[in-house]
């Protein structure tokens, strides 16, 4: 607790100056430094500024581990993603926010408000905010900057900003094991980002240590989660039974829980799971089970529906797929998002426009695959473009595009360097 701010807190909420609270004790000047935190006081003239405002150092000590403990548990409540607990805590912390705000847990507080701008997905705010907190990394506590980079790695997962998120990870890989009885989130996020990378293995390894750690905190919504992080992992490497069975406990859980989001995406991966055995009748159904459990014109709603779309058209069930395609297009309002043009693109290979698909994905579908489009895809359409040159015997066009997915595929492996800036190389 810094309380040479406090004194200044109380000394300006009771409306007093500093000629009238050093009278007899100090100079003006010394307490001014007092005050900044220039210079500390002895604790004879310490206890004389606080008895003349009628505090106790004691009772000030007492004061600033409450609201500690107030941020603690804001935070804890936010990594058990509970909403409203986490708005019952900001709504205490924001009636103390003035004194917080004359302590050194300033910083933590502001962080930790970033943090719940996260989890209510309100980007304009975080982003706004981490601008005016930039400025004052250089003062962070160690914690403090393991905090700011964790949180912007979590930022940049949301946005699908995969590869930029990792790099805010593995620049506090050192400190995650230091910091973990504090902040349980880190072995999770970096499970989800090399599950989104293709980094199956990684993806395990991480998935086991958060496993590790969320035991120890008992929070068994983040458990569900990791399992649910396993199954996908342990499908794309064709391991179905142990898949099948991490999918069957999320289920369960998830009506334990009575957590319907959980339920809903457990119905996916068993869609998705089917779809990659070969299987077309069980994988509809368990997608169709899904978008029951979503809501309509959600981000998840349209994942549910493009794999749906998927599985019909590698199944030779294009008419189907483009008549489902086209209900939901005609429902968006933005047709620049990323998530419109992956469906569009998926549209047109249904509906066998080869020369109008091939054009879409140069102009629209490029741009978006390096950092928001799902990966398979990404390198299904880059081969496409360049098979459709080809076939044209356009090889100059075809070797560009090979080109381009050769090192699409590189940085994803490898995840070095800078990745591949899809809309500049297919400017040619």
């Amino acid at each position: 607790m810094s309380i040479g701010k406090v004194i200044y807190y109380h000394r300006r909420k009771q409306n007093k100056t500093q000629e009238q609270l050093c009278q007899g004790i100090c100079s003006v000047t010394h307490l001014s430094k007092i005050e900044n935190n220039v210079k500390e006081a002895n604790p004879k003239t310490l206890q004389l500024l606080c008895e003349r405002l009628h505090i106790s150092i004691e009772e000030e000590n007492k004061k600033s581990e409450l609201v500690k403990h107030k941020l603690d548990i804001f935070y804890e409540t936010m990594e058990r993603l509970n909403q409203d607990k986490a708005a019952h805590f900001l709504k205490e912390l924001q009636e103390c926010k003035e004194y917080v705000h004359c302590t050194d847990m300033i910083y933590l507080y502001e962080l930790y408000m970033l943090r719940y701008y996260l989890l209510l997905d309100d980007f304009s705010t975080f982003e706004k905010s981490s601008q005016g907190i930039h400025k004052y990394l250089s003062k962070f506590t160690p914690f403090e900057a393991y905090v700011w980079n964790l949180l912007q790695a979590i930022y940049y997962g949301k946005k699908e900003q995969f590869s930029q998120a990792l790099l805010f990870l593995t620049k506090i890989e050192e400190q995650a094991e230091q910091y973990q009885a504090r902040i349980s989130e880190y072995y999770y996020f970096r499970s989800a980002l090399h599950g989104h990378l293709c980094h199956y293995s990684l993806s395990i390894h991480y998935a086991y240590k958060a496993m590790q750690v969320f035991q120890q905190t008992n929070n068994l919504l983040r458990m569900v989660h990791v399992k649910m992080i396993l199954a996908v992992n342990f499908i794309y490497i064709g391991e179905f039974e142990k898949g099948k069975e991490k999918l069957g406990h999320t289920l369960s859980d998830a009506e334990m829980l009575q957590d319907t989001e959980t339920k809903a995406l457990s119905l996916h991966n068993l869609g998705f799971l089917y779809y990659k055995q070969g299987k077309l009748g069980e994988s509809l159904d368990y997608y169709s089970q899904a978008l029951q459990h979503k809501e309509k014109n959600t981000a998840s709603y349209y994942i549910t529906i493009s794999y749906l779309a998927e599985a019909l058209i590698t199944f030779s069930q294009n008419e189907q797929a483009a008549e489902l395609l086209s209900e939901v297009l005609d429902s968006f309002k933005d047709q620049k998002s990323p998530r419109y043009i992956e469906l569009k693109i998926l549209y047109l290979e249904a509906s066998g426009a080869k020369k109008t698909l091939i054009q879409y994905i140069i102009k629209h579908g490029l741009p978006i695959i390096e950092h928001q489009m799902n990966i398979d895809r990404g390198m299904k359409y880059l081969q496409m473009v360049a098979s459709y040159y080809e076939e044209k015997q356009d090889y100059a066009s075809a070797n560009h595009y090979l080109h381009i997915c050769n090192q699409y595929l590189k940085n994803l492996l490898t995840n070095i360097g800078s990745p591949v800036d899809l809309k500049k190389a297919a400017v040619r």
